[in-house]
């Protein structure tokens, strides 16, 4: 199983560590103090008495007072803000899109070149999977890359797969009565786009000569770059470029309402949705959704709040009302027998109890909450944009059902950043806003009965491989001794179409 490092297809920006003179008190992380408001008024035990005098104990009001002192901030209010906040209280999701997607120090505000192959690779000539890595990485070398992605890497190829299924879809469901309308969600250099328009024009003609293709672009810096060098590529490869279109926004501020029928097209844009952050009462099982506190010195706190966000109220209903409710597994007999497992895949809600009490009196000020489960809010939000948006559209996305290293937590995510070339892995996402990646697994069983429930479509879940031995021309990419790196790499990813 091919499970390469996130540095090696999608990269990390190299950060630049500011020094500064402030003292920080480390032992304050998620593992040892959660926050919980309104908080328990209970006497400290001795191991909480001598781990509160052990250290700097960073608040010298009540937790509860602590809370109210402090201002509330959205990611969208700090969006255009050039200093990092500070003295506020922001959602977890907030946190990290604003780490993720501030325009001035947003991890993805820095201009990184995507790695583009010089020409595509000959997989004739190519013996196994082994050389085609040694000839990869020597181009990946050349190019001072730090971006990587399937299509780049498999082009023509892995595009013409996804043009098959659109065109086949396109023509079972929409030929003559629409024209073919394709929305692509972050277009990276644009390979993509020129990979299926270029097969649309050489197999079905006709059809492409009513196709329509919108990029959206959440980059300023990007989409200005783009008008010119897309545009430049399309007429390069023969193409119209006045088939073109970018918008610079957010998907999650589009306003305009897309009634004809549609193809929507996202790519490695799942694992970096922000998610929000919830742990239970371990005596009640009520929620607690998870807040940043920003103090004046710019450190970080973990509160435990009863106020759950729209969205975490959302999605905790659809998974409780869906194929995949966790109260009701955890009724029935293999959801009891998990409860004796020591497994990092268990969720909260079907951990021992009597364990959880255990570890609360040994790790203090965890106010008697579970461990944390990471909640996919963003991902119901853009589902209902699709649904009331985009009401005609087909869903073609893909990204990773799993990734290594993950910090603690429930479907936790991974956080790491590159110091030296070296990709460094650190156990919370609570960092230094842009300095590192944030990205999450996807479960795409549980995503699609979201998607169900949400937008009222029938969606499909495959594997990557699965999809493309379905859709690619796999012959194309198979090497003298008959592996297929195409078909072997990224076994960590998944596709869900409608």
């Amino acid at each position: 199983m091919f499970l390469p490092k996130r540095s090696l297809f999608k990269g990390s920006a190299k950060p630049h560590i500011p020094q500064t003179k402030v003292h920080y008190e480390y032992s304050i992380s998620p593992n040892t103090y959660s926050f919980k408001v309104p908080s328990s008024k209970k006497t400290l035990n001795p191991i909480q008495m001598i781990y509160k005098n052990a250290v700097n104990f960073p608040f010298e009001k009540s937790i509860n007072e602590v809370y109210q002192s402090y201002p509330t901030l959205s990611s969208a209010q700090q969006l255009n803000r050039k200093e990092r906040p500070r003295g506020v209280i922001m959602s977890t999701s907030d946190f990290i899109e604003d780490s993720l997607y501030n325009k001035h120090y947003g991890y993805f505000s820095k201009e990184v070149e995507i790695y583009h192959p010089e020409k595509p690779f000959n997989y004739s000539q190519v013996n196994n999977v082994d050389e085609f890595v040694k000839i990869w990485s020597k181009s990946y070398e050349k190019s001072k890359s730090l971006w990587h992605t399937p299509t780049e890497l498999f082009s023509p190829h892995y595009g013409e797969s996804l043009a098959r299924y659109i065109l086949i879809t396109y023509k079972l469901g929409i030929y003559p009565y629409e024209d073919l309308v394709i929305y692509e969600m972050g277009g990276g250099n644009g390979t993509l786009m020129c990979d299926i328009l270029s097969y649309i024009k050489k197999h079905e003609p006709e059809i492409y000569e009513n196709t329509q293709y919108n990029i959206i672009e959440i980059s300023s810096q990007l989409a200005k770059k783009q008008e010119n060098s897309y545009r430049k590529k399309l007429k390069g490869q023969g193409l119209s470029a006045d088939k073109l279109s970018i918008f610079n926004k957010s998907i999650f501020d589009w306003e305009t309402v897309v009634e004809e029928p549609c193809f929507f097209i996202a790519l490695e844009v799942f694992d970096n949705f922000a998610h929000d952050v919830i742990k239970y009462d371990m005596n009640t099982g009520e929620p607690f959704e998870g807040k940043v506190l920003i103090d004046k010195q710019g450190d970080f706190y973990q509160f435990f709040t009863q106020e759950l966000s729209q969205y975490s109220t959302a999605y905790l209903n659809l998974r409780e009302n869906g194929n995949f409710s966790i109260l009701d597994y955890s009724n029935s007999l293999r959801g009891k027998l998990d409860k004796f497992k020591f497994n990092k895949t268990l969720h909260p809600l079907l951990e021992s109890s009597i364990r959880l009490k255990i570890k609360n009196q040994i790790l203090p000020f965890n106010d008697y909450l579970s461990n944390p489960e990471y909640i996919p809010t963003r991902l119901v939000k853009f589902f209902n944009i699709l649904k009331h948006k985009f009401p005609n559209h087909s869903l073609i996305s893909s990204d990773f059902h799993y990734l290594p290293n993950t910090i603690n937590g429930y479907n936790g995510p991974v956080v790491q950043t590159v110091i030296n070339g070296e990709t460094i892995d650190v156990r919370t996402y609570m960092v230094q806003q842009g300095y590192f990646d944030i990205m999450f697994a996807t479960n795409f069983e549980l995503a699609s009965d979201l998607y169900r429930q949400i937008t009222g479509k029938v969606s499909k879940t495959s594997t990557h491989k699965k999809f493309l031995e379905e859709w690619a021309d796999v012959e194309a990419t198979t090497t003298r001794n008959g592996e297929n790196p195409m078909l072997d790499f990224y076994r960590n990813a998944s596709f869900l179409t409608s």
